[in-house]
């Protein structure tokens, strides 16, 4: 009986910690961007040990200070909204390692004249505030 009782709780403590982690958003397709899978393709290729999610998530991020949450998701909103005017697509995303570290990449991407399509991500310098 006390093993039952033991397997029990063991159970709901591994269960209230799996339930207690950030809640991430997936990075998905919004605005139906035929740019997009491209940048999640190119993002795999250069990080691939990496779980791709929406820069929003951002705000989810409980062991960082509310305060840079806040300030981290303005800032990204305003530099998609400024994009390059060479860009035909600009979007930031989070990435989360198997070490449960953290980095925000800026992907931008463009249509050459041949219409294929370049893609560059690059980590935002302020990825050193997620972790």
């Amino acid at each position: 009986m006390k093993q039952i009782l033991k397997g029990i709780l063991a159970l709901g403590l591994i269960s209230f910690l799996a339930g207690c982690g950030d809640s991430l958003i997936k990075a998905e397709n919004k605005d139906n961007s035929p740019f997009f899978n491209p940048a999640i393709e190119k993002i795999k290729s250069k990080y691939p040990n990496c779980e791709i999610y929406d820069y929003a998530s951002i705000k989810n991020l409980s062991h960082v200070d509310s305060k840079i949450r806040n300030s981290l998701v303005q800032f990204v909103k305003q530099q998609i909204q400024e994009k390059p005017s060479f860009a035909d697509y600009c979007n930031y995303f989070l990435l989360k390692n198997n070490e449960n570290k953290y980095k925000l990449i800026n992907i931008i991407c463009y249509k050459e004249k041949n219409n294929s399509v370049i893609c560059d991500p690059t980590e935002a310098k302020d990825s050193k505030y997620l972790n």
